[in-house]
């Protein structure tokens, strides 16, 4: 549902691919039932929405996969333009012993060669060498093309984008002032921190503000439950938002506005939530056992006291 939010949101087309067709009872159709309460509609129905049944393990309904993929960028008319400066996203990286760092990068646009100049965040390089999928090394790389690449100075961080420049100065350039930048905010960040269960007492804060996250909303009403016991003469706790799911960027922003404490039950932070939490200073503390929580919260109650 989230995906198809932010889909909906970007106004980009969507292809859905029912996966486990190869599973006994695997019903397809049902599948298409839900998703048009997402406002989906398959295409054999009428709707919009192209639907592809696949099995990973089986290797079924691939090749459609793929087909349809294609017809739909010719349709939209998706291009890329290969003769312009390279561009594209590091898709993961490591620091390997006997290679340095490899960097694996989906190219978006352009052409990579080797020798070009690059950067990625605060790390820049030299194209050294570059190798396709299949581990057989290619001197270029179209828009499209995932290639794992050697020369980085460091290990940039998934999710970077990564640019060819005019030489390695301007390179070396543009990674130190990025170098600098993230070094400003991260003591802002550390000078901003903003409340956590420990240190709130210090601020005479009569008053805790927190959001709830949890896998299933059994929990969820628990921990409710459990709050509300708490004695709150004193000290008032108020939850601002409790849902069910990952903690998100946008519980983070919240729980920023609000000096708020994030506390999430069985889930983790997705998308640029964590990153979001560093910049924001925004605790966010995680439990699989809903009484340790409540006894932590009992704690800070206390220590808020006068």
């Amino acid at each position: 549902q989230e995906a198809v939010d932010h889909a909906k949101d970007a106004e980009v087309p969507m292809l859905v691919a029912v996966n486990k067709i190869d599973k006994a009872g695997a019903d397809p159709a049902r599948v298409r039932t839900e998703m048009t309460q997402l406002g989906l509609q398959p295409v054999e129905w009428g709707g919009d929405t192209e639907f592809v049944d696949v099995s990973a393990r089986t290797k079924e309904g691939l090749d459609d996969l793929l087909e349809t993929i294609l017809v739909m960028a010719e349709v939209e008319e998706l291009r890329a333009n290969p003769d312009a400066p390279a561009s594209g996203t590091v898709v993961e990286s490591k620091l390997d012993p006997g290679r340095g760092p490899v960097v694996t990068v989906l190219i978006s646009r352009g052409t990579l060669h080797v020798g070009d100049a690059i950067v990625a965040g605060a790390d820049w390089g030299r194209v050294r060498a570059m190798s396709e999928f299949l581990g057989h090394r290619v001197e270029e790389a179209l828009p499209g093309e995932p290639v794992e690449l050697l020369g980085f100075d460091g290990v940039p961080e998934a999710g970077e984008h990564v640019r060819v420049v005019e030489n390695e100065r301007r390179a070396r350039q543009l990674a130190n002032e990025r170098a600098t930048r993230l070094k400003a905010e991260s003591i802002a960040r550390r000078a901003g921190k903003r409340v956590s269960l420990e240190d709130i007492f210090k601020r005479g804060v009569q008053e805790l503000n927190l959001v709830l996250k949890a896998d299933v909303a059994g929990s969820l009403e628990a921990i409710q439950d459990e709050i509300a016991k708490l004695p709150q003469d004193e000290v008032s706790v108020n939850v601002i938002r409790s849902a069910v799911g990952a903690v998100t960027e946008s519980d983070v922003m919240l729980a920023a506005a609000s000096d708020a404490v994030i506390l999430a039950f069985g889930v983790r932070p997705v998308g640029d939530a964590r990153a979001a939490a560093d910049r924001e200073g925004v605790e966010i503390r995680h439990y699989s056992v809903i009484y340790r929580a409540i006894e932590e919260l009992r704690d800070a109650m206390q220590g808020m006291l006068a």
